[in-house]
């Protein structure tokens, strides 16, 4: 049940797309290779892909080790830091 309204709402803006660029050749080529694929029954989304190459969880140990030592050595720093400075504050 629609009410009167004093005022025309506007319509929504149709868009119409048309593409910039035509590639043939491309065209071709992904629909052949869609083809070869679906007669050979293989889907690059099957395929397994490794996300960890060999040496990479080595690297990622040892620049953790590195990042852990560093972060040990900046807390001491802020330490001494810290308590140099309430010593002055406290016997000065």
């Amino acid at each position: 049940m629609n009410l009167p309204r004093l005022f025309k709402l506007p319509e929504y803006k149709k868009f119409t797309y048309r593409p910039l660029f035509h590639d043939p050749e491309k065209e071709e080529r992904e629909e052949r290779i869609r083809r070869i694929r679906r007669e050979t029954g293989s889907n690059p989304q099957d395929q397994y892909i490794p996300g960890i190459q060999r040496g990479t969880m080595k690297s990622y140990f040892k620049r953790n080790e590195t990042v852990k030592k560093q972060s040990n050595i900046r807390l001491i720093l802020i330490i001494f830091f810290l308590l140099f400075i309430s010593y002055l504050i406290l016997f000065r």
